[in-house]
């Protein structure tokens, strides 16, 4: 992803040099300043375009998260190259399992969720090709929560969400 980020990148940055150094092309954008605003303007765009989703890629390949679930207490530790955090909540604020699919080009996987009311929160307990009806229901039983449903992740709204765990009501 870097090579194909830098063949992109590169050519511009080379082509930004050059108008800069050379003065004919310098003289031409100083003599119409608004073509030398469009042109910075796209090169920023696509720049920006390239580095913004490596670099989230590269944070979520360096980035680590530890999960400990014990005695109705949640927590985790959330690690960066940069940071670490640390939150804590107790585990009948989650609003159950979920059963999430998420496919891409190397093929589908399946993620047992633990769904919190805030979606920032919410925390993947288990990756696999294939979660079973009988995995599910067992990590349902250890962590005494229901199973809802996988919609409940893509709560977008900046309001709180009600809680559905009985446990929690």
């Amino acid at each position: 992803m870097t090579v194909l980020a830098a063949a992109i990148v590169l050519p511009q940055l080379v082509f930004a040099i050059y108008a800069v150094t050379a003065p004919q092309v310098r003289n031409a954008l100083i003599d119409h300043p608004m073509i030398a605003v469009e042109l910075a303007l796209a090169l920023v765009f696509w720049v920006a375009l390239i580095v913004w989703p490596l670099r989230n890629i590269l944070l979520g390949l360096i980035s680590d998260r530890y999960v400990d679930i014990r005695d109705g207490e949640v927590k985790v530790v959330d690690r960066t190259p940069f940071s670490a955090t640390l939150w804590q909540m107790p585990l009948a604020s989650f609003e159950g399992v979920a059963l999430h699919s998420r496919s891409s080009l190397s093929g589908v996987r399946q993620e047992a969720v633990l769904v919190h009311p805030n979606r920032h929160r919410s925390i993947v307990l288990m990756v696999a090709e294939r979660i079973g009806a009988q995995e599910l229901d067992s990590l349902c039983r250890m962590l005494s929560l229901s199973l809802v449903p996988a919609g409940r992740l893509y709560d977008f709204s900046d309001k709180p969400r009600q809680s559905q765990n009985a446990v929690a009501a």
